[in-house]
C-alpha cells in the first residue's frame, strides 16, 4: 500500500499523486480543492471546532456529513461516515516502546493531523508514505509540528517503509543551523552542527 499524506500548503499540494490508482490519498475535510481523497482526518476537538475562532466555513458540518470515511475522536451520528481513530491500537503497535512512556504517562505523540495519518499508515503496514503540502516552516504556526513528524518519519524509515518528501520549501528532515547558541555567540552553522562555513 502507498499512502499519500496531503496537507494544504500550496508549495507541493498540487504535486501529490492525484488521480493515481497506485496511491491512497489521505487528506483534510477542509481541503476543497481536490475531490479525490480516499480518507479524511478531522482530529480536532469538536467543541473547539464549533467556535468561531476555528475559522471553519459556514457549511463545514454539512460538507463533512457527506464525506466517508472521516477519522475523528469519536463517531458522531450526524456525521455518518465518521470513524473513531484507533488510538489505543496504535499505542500498542506504532508507539509500543515509546521512550517517554518509561517514566511518564505520555504514551504517544501527535502534534498535527498529518501525524495521525503517518501513524495510521505505519500501523496498517504501508510500504510507501509520501508527504505533500506539508511545509512546517519555522516562521509559521506549524513549527511545533515538525519534531513529531520527523519522529514518525524516522520510525517509518526504521521499519523499512519508503518515505517520499517532494522537493519544496519544507523543513522536514532538514538541518537548521541558525539561532543555536555557543556561549555568548550565535554562530550560523551550514549543513552540520559544529561546523561554520569557511571560504
Amino acid at each position: 500500500m502507498k499512502v499519500a499524506v496531503v496537507g494544504l500548503s500550496p508549495s507541493t499540494h498540487h504535486l501529490a499523486p492525484w488521480g493515481s490508482s497506485d496511491w491512497e490519498i489521505w487528506g483534510l475535510p477542509w481541503d476543497a480543492s481536490y475531490p479525490q481523497i480516499d480518507r479524511y482526518f478531522e482530529m480536532h476537538d469538536r467543541t473547539l471546532l464549533e467556535m468561531p475562532e476555528a475559522r471553519r466555513s459556514d457549511d463545514y458540518w454539512e460538507r463533512i456529513s457527506y464525506l466517508s470515511p472521516v477519522y475523528m475522536q469519536q463517531h458522531y451520528s450526524d456525521i455518518p461516515g465518521s470513524i473513531q481513530f484507533p488510538l489505543a491500537e496504535l499505542e500498542q503497535t506504532v508507539f509500543k516502546g515509546f521512550p517517554r512512556a518509561r517514566w511518564d504517562d505520555q504514551t504517544d505523540w501527535y502534534n498535527s493531523s498529518p501525524a495521525y495519518m503517518i501513524a495510521l499508515a505505519i500501523h496498517e503496514g504501508a510500504e510507501t508514505i509520501g508527504l505533500w503540502g506539508i511545509d512546517v516552516l519555522d516562521h509559521s504556526e506549524f513549527n511545533y509540528e515538525s519534531p513529531c513528524l520527523e519522529y514518525l518519519i524516522g520510525l517509518a524509515v526504521g521499519k523499512g517503509i519508503e518515505v517520499v518528501i517532494p522537493e519544496g520549501p519544507t523543513h522536514l528532515n532538514k538541518f537548521r543551523g541558525e539561532g543555536i547558541k555557543l556561549g555568548t555567540m550565535t554562530p550560523t552553522y551550514h549543513k552540520r552542527y559544529g561546523y561554520i562555513w569557511r571560504n
